[in-house]
């Protein structure tokens, strides 16, 4: 019985662990999610960060360009202009040249061609252009890491700075094959709209990309105005450390403009899963973020360790008081049982039998007593052996626990003897109960041997008010006369 309710003990414990790790599992699934969330959450945070730096960024260089254009325009309906600076024009070969200096802020304006040869309209041109000089200078001191601001005009000169260079025809030439000409005039720019260029090597400057803005008078197509913006502060604005998956701002093209990893020039950003995109600069540029998922997982598993930690604490805390409750019932199972045969030991026995007269006395019910002794035991432990005694004390014991109910008390009270206290019953059906356990007895075959095995039995009933020891006295008494009138029978009294 010992062993079956260890066994019941250890399943109890057993299924507490199952539960445990099924509430570890769920807490776990939980700090993830969670952590999930907030991990999505700040991403979502710093990429909206990220784009508004970068759209206020492209804005502000938008009203730099806008800016220029109304000052142009405006410069250019006037009737009557005329600029100092127009007076230090030169001719070199096949190009004509003027140098400016304002605050250290250098420009220069070069064109193709012959000074004799430029109409009036050319150089009403000239004079407006070279009056956005004061605005080239605040813009460039911006500290938006702008590199060149400059005006191509449709009649073949350009005004730049900063800028100290007098540039030939072939090099003038060149610049209106490039993509800010090409891709803003009318011809492919027929709304007139805001241009932004794919990045391209400039030598000495790095990687830039040109906003540019078509001028036009009087519906008049005049030139383009531009702005180079250096991708180094594109990049500086994406967060490096905190994320970690790619970023990078594309153009409509899809090709890269800035990113927090390494990329070519031109290079095309290629459609993949787990992406997330924010539209930027009325839909001119997206900023792209790819992620990582087993790089997110380990991040999330890091920042979650000292909640999975504290989980698993907490648990293994409920375990052991679990472990220390059920260790405490096991250890008084162990010290209220007889080893062998389960029953109550002598000791828990006396403490039981005492409730039990208690409530026997407040209610006044009858109670009673038998005392069981194996006959002649000492023979079967020397004819054969101890084992098969401990065999016939164990096969005893179960006949006595078929035999009664659990309100009654049955205990191993000696070596071979046997307590049985019966609970609301009198000597008369006591009497009755304590034959049919001879009986049962009288009949119990012990494998492997002839033993015949009987018992001798004391019988009496409860007295009230008496005291334990009286009640155990008489019944011991009876269970002696049993043994003297020849044992294997009950005798009551």
């Amino acid at each position: 019985m010992i062993k079956d309710y260890i066994l019941k003990i250890f399943f109890k414990l057993y299924n507490i662990f199952i539960f445990l790790l099924i509430l570890l599992f769920i807490g776990l699934n939980y700090i993830y999610i969670k952590e999930e969330i907030n991990y999505d959450k700040n991403k979502l945070q710093i990429l909206t960060n990220n784009s508004k730096k970068i759209n206020q960024y492209f804005l502000i260089n938008k009203t730099f360009i806008f800016s220029l254009k109304d000052v142009l325009t405006n410069n250019l309906q006037l009737n009557e202009l005329s600029h100092p600076a127009y007076n230090q024009i030169n001719q070199k070969d096949d190009t004509y040249n003027i140098l400016c200096v304002l605050d250290n802020i250098e420009s220069s304006l070069t064109g193709i061609g012959k000074l004799e040869e430029i109409d009036l309209d050319t150089i009403h041109e000239i004079y407006s252009v070279l009056y956005l000089k004061p605005l080239f200078k605040t813009i460039l001191n911006s500290k938006h890491d702008i590199k060149w601001v400059y005006y191509t005009s449709a009649k073949n000169f350009i005004y730049v700075a900063p800028s100290n260079e007098v540039w030939g025809k072939e090099f003038l030439t060149s610049f209106y094959k490039k993509e800010f000409w090409t891709n803003t005039i009318p011809l492919n720019n027929p709304k007139s709209e805001l241009i932004l260029t794919k990045i391209y090597d400039d030598t000495g400057k790095g990687y830039l990309t040109t906003l540019s803005l078509p001028i036009t008078n009087k519906d008049k197509f005049m030139g383009v105005i531009s702005i180079d913006i250096s991708v180094n502060i594109l990049n500086e604005m994406i967060d490096e450390d905190i994320l970690i998956g790619s970023i990078y701002l594309v153009n409509k093209d899809d090709k890269i403009i800035a990113s927090n990893k390494k990329f070519g020039l031109n290079d095309v950003l290629n459609s993949t899963p787990n992406i997330l995109e924010l539209s930027i600069f009325d839909d001119m540029l997206r900023l792209v973020y790819i992620e990582d998922k087993s790089k997110k997982i380990i991040s999330i598993i890091r920042s979650s360790i000292s909640q999975v930690l504290l989980l698993i604490f907490i648990l293994s805390i409920i375990f052991m008081l679990c472990h220390l409750l059920i260790l405490n019932k096991k250890i008084k199972l162990l010290a209220n049982r007889d080893s062998l045969t389960s029953l109550l030991n002598r000791r828990a026995m006396r403490n039981e039998s005492k409730k039990l007269l208690n409530i026997t006395n407040r209610y006044n019910q009858d109670t009673s007593l038998l005392l069981l002794d194996i006959d002649f035991f000492k023979k079967v432990n020397d004819t054969y052996g101890h084992h098969i005694g401990d065999i016939t004390i164990k096969e005893v014991a179960n006949i006595l626990s078929k035999n009664t109910r659990t309100s009654d008390l049955v205990s191993r009270y000696g070596g071979e003897e046997f307590l049985i206290m019966l609970s609301n019953t009198n000597s008369k059906k006591a009497y009755i109960l304590a034959e049919r356990i001879r009986n049962d007895i009288s009949n119990l075959k012990i494998k492997n041997t002839d033993l015949k095995i009987t018992i001798s039995i004391g019988c009496t009933e409860y007295k009230r008010d008496e005291k334990l020891d009286s009640f155990i006295n008489r019944v011991d008494l009876l269970l002696y006369k049993a043994k003297d009138q020849g044992r294997n029978q009950t005798v009551k009294g």
